[in-house]
């Protein structure tokens, strides 16, 4: 802004018969609408980011729900002797079931309407067995999505200290803790993995069946009437 003598000085050159008083009061005068000014152009800046921002669904903070996960164990139950020494049933195989909802904002923009679907299942950080390739059409652009994905693990994939310690888990507390790793085809044209993946919280499973065949467990939370059922798990992008 011009100091008070350059103005003063430029008033007298253009208004020669304008007092000092007049001066002042058409500074003050210029003063105030520059400022005005100032306030309109920050306000019209500000308005513009706030509805970008409204408007544009941002896809990272955009989450996949588990609906439910299901799982089925068959213990090992041949050498009964080994079994009340040790107080250790050994996994002869495992299956996860999993199901889940995309959101529609991820169909056809992140998430292709045709491709394959892929879950890991894990343990304490620990991948403990990995699906094949589910693959899934048809989607329908911009709607909800419901989605299937099964692994089945061998007792060589619950060896050790992992399947041990998913066993007592069962029979100390009949409750054990999953989390799942998804990856779904990426349509994206701006990248060129070719898959978008996602991590989801741990899912605690409680057991409603403990047999001396099969053990069964389901996840899932119940919302509103007549709505349908969601676990209350997310998974969010971790590219």
């Amino acid at each position: 802004m011009m100091s008070s003598e350059t103005f003063e000085e430029r008033m007298k050159l253009m208004y020669p018969n304008m007092t000092p008083e007049e001066i002042a009061q058409q500074k003050k005068n210029v003063e105030g609408c520059i400022g005005f000014l100032l306030v309109v152009i920050c306000f019209l800046i500000l308005y513009s980011f706030v509805s970008s921002a409204s408007t544009t669904p941002n896809h990272n903070l955009l989450e996949i729900k588990i609906v439910s996960m299901d799982f089925t164990a068959e213990p090992n139950n041949n050498n009964k002797n080994s079994t009340q020494q040790s107080h250790y049933l050994p996994l002869v195989s495992a299956r996860w079931d999993l199901l889940i909802r995309v959101p529609g904002e991820l169909v056809g923009n992140d998430i292709c309407l045709q491709g394959n679907l892929q879950a890991s299942f894990l343990y304490k950080n620990v991948t403990l067995v990995t699906s094949s390739l589910h693959s899934y059409n048809e989607l329908e652009l911009g709607a909800p999505q419901l989605l299937t994905v099964s692994a089945v693990a061998t007792g060589e994939d619950l060896s050790g200290a992992i399947g041990k310690e998913i066993m007592e888990a069962i029979k100390e507390r009949n409750e054990v803790q999953f989390g799942s790793q998804l990856s779904l085809t990426d349509c994206r044209e701006e990248t060129k993995k070719g898959t978008v993946s996602y991590e989801c919280d741990e899912a605690k499973l409680r057991f409603d069946h403990l047999g001396s065949d099969q053990i069964r467990a389901t996840a899932y939370d119940k919302l509103e009437p007549h709505m349908p059922q969601i676990l209350n798990v997310s998974a969010v992008a971790i590219e």
